[in-house]
């Protein structure tokens, strides 16, 4: 006679030192056949210096994570899945018996830390598998043209406030075109965002790999992509940015310079990079760095697009609101693949609200003519900066291989338009910054480029290299 399984749980207990510093501690179990529900639970007591995260996984890979920064005193994190529904941050699916894991993600430890991991095994009549959400997600226009978007928001699926409902609801009010649902470690928002989508709104399907030594939001993948690249020989950061690119997704380093947060993947090979945030909502000073940062991946001979970012968690904070800090694209259409054909190609700017475009011809064939992103030959070269209406004065820089190179200005209320006149040289690109032209700082004079004044700026116009000339 086979007895019938009843629940069962194991309670797991450990205490994680401060020195030496670990990143992750695994730590298998094992579910028994006939689990209709598995929960995991990791139990800490959070102080300042510490917090720690969860993830689950089964033989075949990923099943869930969860999270909560910055909540001090007793936390319970838990990861619950069945066939047909799981926890926010976790995938249903089938609960094959066999060994599992636990990894507890130490993402910062300052004093020595017990913890208890409970997992609860339950019988039950086995349930429908969840829907397979559509291969895609919602489609916008499908017409060519500059489409507004962000590239950088948190659901409740991870550490975000907001459902994934309410944060597509806000992304239309504030007219975006597209968003990027870019979960900490988790893909399991994008099944909601399929099922539940917003008229008009595209979804691109991303997840944020929160790294102990940066952050990188990939973009663009169908399937979960193993984004735990700390104290691992056999996955690295570079072999996740590797599998983002085999999925057809984009890899984009973001706020490099964020204090613990910042990019300090000293072995990352920046040719693997294909975006980087330049301009992000929270960051501050941070931003003029990363523009200089930006500078120098382009001067090496480096294709890789700068974006904006609000990395938004909270729709009630004000600086968390969707549509301060933008990504304007110019694609085939508002689908998620035009979306990431138009960013990989550069055709690309952020803004505050202004929608800028820029332009290049021959002086000596001014009909034809590219625009940003695009490649031209050297020689004589026309350049025009276009932009809808400011609300203040404008001051517009426009930089020579990433260097200050000419200065205009104007008054508020009137769409801008300058055009120049330039020998372009081999190698060379040429990019346009837009700030207000409000004197800072100290000095009356001490407004040139402030991360502050920015309105808007311009992915490069290159100029062919030698190589390329031949």
């Amino acid at each position: 006679m086979v007895r019938p399984m009843t629940l069962q749980t194991e309670t797991i207990t450990g205490v994680i030192d401060a020195m030496p510093r670990v990143h992750a501690v695994r730590v298998p179990f094992v579910v028994p056949a006939g689990t209709a529900r598995l929960q995991v639970s990791l139990r800490f007591e959070q102080r300042p210096g510490c917090q720690l995260f969860l993830a689950v996984f089964d033989e075949a890979g990923f099943r869930g994570s969860a999270m909560r920064p910055g909540v001090p005193g007793a936390v319970a994190l838990e990861v619950w899945l069945t066939a047909g529904a799981a926890s926010p941050g976790a995938l249903p699916g089938a609960i094959v018996a066999g060994e599992w894991c636990a990894l507890i993600d130490v993402e910062r430890l300052a004093v020595a830390t017990a913890w208890e991991l409970v997992i609860a095994c339950a019988p039950g009549a086995t349930e429908p598998a969840a829907e397979a959400p559509p291969p895609s997600l919602p489609v916008g226009a499908s017409e060519p043209g500059w489409y507004v978007g962000e590239l950088h928001a948190h659901s409740h699926h991870s550490d975000g406030a907001p459902t994934v409902p309410a944060l597509l609801q806000a992304a239309r009010r504030a007219n975006l075109d597209f968003l990027a649902l870019t979960d900490h470690f988790t893909i399991s928002g994008h099944a909601e965002a399929a099922r539940q989508p917003e008229p008009g709104l595209t979804v691109i399907r991303s997840l944020e790999l929160t790294g102990h030594h940066g952050h990188a939001n990939l973009h663009g993948v169908p399937h979960w992509v193993d984004c735990y690249v700390d104290d691992r020989a056999e996955w690295t950061i570079n072999d996740a940015a590797r599998a983002v690119r085999a999925a057809g997704g984009l890899f984009c380093v973001n706020h490099p310079f964020a204090a613990d947060l910042g990019w300090r993947y000293l072995d990352f090979d920046w040719d693997l990079a294909d975006l980087l945030e330049v301009w992000h909502a929270h960051e501050g000073p941070g931003n003029t760095l990363a523009f200089g940062l930006w500078d120098e991946q382009l001067r090496a001979g480096r294709r890789i697009t700068g974006v904006a970012a609000t990395d938004s968690h909270d729709l009630r904070a004000p600086r968390h609101r969707l549509g301060g800090v933008r990504t304007q694209v110019y694609a085939a259409a508002n689908d998620e693949a035009a979306l990431l054909a138009g960013l990989r190609g550069g055709r690309v700017a952020g803004s505050r609200g202004p929608l800028v475009d820029a332009l290049a011809w021959r002086v000596d064939a001014p009909a034809r003519q590219w625009s940003i992103g695009a490649t031209v030959p050297a020689g004589a070269l026309g350049l025009r900066f276009v932009s809808t209406p400011t609300a203040v004065p404008w001051q517009l820089h426009l930089l020579k291989r990433g260097a200050p190179w000419r200065v205009f200005d104007g008054p508020a209320g009137i769409p801008v338009s300058v055009e120049v006149v330039d020998e372009a040289t081999a190698g060379s690109y040429y990019r346009w910054e837009l700030h207000a032209a409000s004197p800072l700082g100290e000095y009356p004079e001490d407004r040139w480029r402030e991360w502050h004044t920015l309105l808007a700026f311009t992915n490069p116009i290159f100029v062919a290299t030698a190589e390329e000339l031949a």
